[in-house]
């Protein structure tokens, strides 16, 4: 009698048990695969900064997306990357508890990519789909893992195609996506991808395709300091992050919001910001030197930050005039500055000056950052010049005669003026004057449109969104 009671008790016990336990495995069951990023030459998780931010605005857990970094300044690492890769995605998939996931590269990421699906011992049963992008091609599918192609003006039959016809990876020409009027990695981190590798990786179209601003208050940023293109965590290096004033890039407050000695990692944060604010990043190197970040407002919650910098005296560092005289600039977006296009021509300011000319930023060249310094230290700007040697021979890079003033104190403004070829943004960043004989100064442009400019211009956007209809008008672009 008592054996039965207690067998009873045994059996109730388990069923509230497993009622208990039911909503965490369904949840764990339905948790979508993660998603791992990974660059090309001269890239690093930048490159998908901006698809990060739209997976979340999906409702994508930031905690599943991923980006596997590693050193693009040697071309023979081939056998070390595959190895690194092949402990990232164990790691991956341990921390997820996951069998497989899913893998969107680029460029030389696709290189990467094919190898270890077709050749590396177990590569192709980790991976359950993957995205190729504007790289490496091939007749089958890459290990037998289902894989869509999408191809940029390389390689999409255009003006600006390096190869016959239209490229495609698989069998399946229907798997494949061209477009010949995106730029190489232009078409990397455009709207139209983003959908294409939701779809391919979800199973359903995404909500939106735009980064859905956050409440200003709730926006956390983090990421990594690098010696870049080796993307190795700048060990050693004190990050400090200050508010800054919007219309100079002065510091405000007598002490900077974070100040963090960096380990070999280069990682920081979580940090609270408000997307109201702009914000310096400045990396003070082992040197004594300082390399001043400054970029657009966080809209919205952003953990793939990345502070390229360079060992002083090493490198591109080699190549930059420095004086106390003038500041250098080194200007970047994840979409090449076209320089030579007529009315799709870029346009890019400084204190006035258009540094984008047909001989500066050509399209051919794939110009993804542009150096502004005083070449010859004779206080002069020389646009004729074009691109200053020996950044022809440079990917991604070019280098202009622009000369701009600095101070001993940095308290004179560089502004700093983008307008975006398509003439969806204007934006303007002013940013001090450091002297380039101590200091670097980065300025990072957003890679795509924001048509809300901020959370207030969204909310009253989502607002009309719903009263259009009601009214019998159409809801309009960028309705939810």
């Amino acid at each position: 009698m008592i054996r039965e009671s207690l067998g009873r008790l045994s059996r109730a016990a388990l069923m509230l048990l497993s009622l208990a336990l039911w909503p965490l495995l369904a949840a764990a069951d339905s948790a979508p695969v993660p998603i791992v990023f990974v660059h090309g030459s001269s890239g690093s998780a930048a490159q998908f900064e901006t698809h990060a931010m739209r997976f979340t605005s999906n409702g994508f857990p930031q905690k599943r997306l991923y980006a596997f970094e590693y050193d693009t300044s040697v071309i023979d690492n081939g056998a070390l990357v595959l190895a690194q890769l092949d402990a990232f995605l164990d790691r991956v998939r341990a921390e997820n508890g996951v069998d497989k996931v899913h893998v969107a590269a680029h460029s030389r990421g696709t290189a990467v990519m094919t190898a270890y699906l077709n050749s590396y011992p177990g590569g192709s049963a980790k991976v359950a789909r993957y995205v190729n992008i504007d790289g490496r091609f091939q007749p089958t599918l890459p290990g037998g893992v289902p894989t869509i192609g999408i191809w940029g003006e390389w390689n999409s039959g255009g003006a600006y195609a390096r190869l016959p016809g239209l490229t495609q990876i698989g069998p399946n020409p229907q798997d494949n996506f061209h477009f010949p009027e995106k730029g190489h990695t232009e078409v990397a981190t455009s709207a139209e991808a983003f959908a294409l590798m939701y779809r391919f990786f979800l199973g359903e179209e995404p909500r939106v395709t735009f980064v859905v601003p956050q409440q200003p208050n709730k926006v956390r940023v983090s990421g990594r300091a690098v010696i870049f293109p080796q993307n190795v965590g700048y060990a050693g290096a004190t990050l400090e992050v200050w508010r800054v004033a919007a219309d100079s890039g002065q510091r405000i407050g007598k002490a900077p919001l974070l100040t963090k000695r960096l380990d070999a990692t280069g990682a920081f944060g979580p940090l609270a910001v408000d997307g109201r604010y702009h914000y310096e990043f400045a990396l003070v190197r082992t040197d004594g030197s300082v390399h001043h970040f400054y970029q657009e407002r966080f809209s919205r919650s952003n953990h793939f930050v990345r502070l390229n910098s360079s060992i002083p005296g090493t490198g591109l560092d080699l190549l930059i005039p420095k004086s106390e005289r003038h500041a250098v600039l080194n200007i970047s977006r994840q979409r090449e500055f076209w320089g030579d296009q007529g009315e799709r021509t870029d346009r890019l300011r400084i204190n006035g000056t258009d540094m984008l000319t047909a001989q500066i930023a050509p399209r051919s060249q794939v110009i993804l950052a542009s150096y502004a310094m005083d070449a010859g230290l004779d206080g002069q700007t020389d646009l004729g010049k074009g691109m200053l040697p020996p950044f022809e021979t440079i990917p991604f890079i070019s280098a202009a005669d622009v000369f701009v003033p600095a101070s001993r104190a940095a308290d004179g403004v560089v502004r700093v003026v983008l307008r975006s070829r398509d003439a969806s943004r204007v934006v303007q960043l002013n940013v001090p004057n450091w002297a380039s004989a101590t200091d670097r100064i980065s300025v990072q442009f957003r890679d795509d449109a924001l048509p809300f400019g901020d959370y207030a211009g969204y909310l009253r956007h989502q607002a009309r969104c719903k009263i259009k209809p009601r009214l019998g008008m159409e809801p309009g672009a960028y309705c939810r």
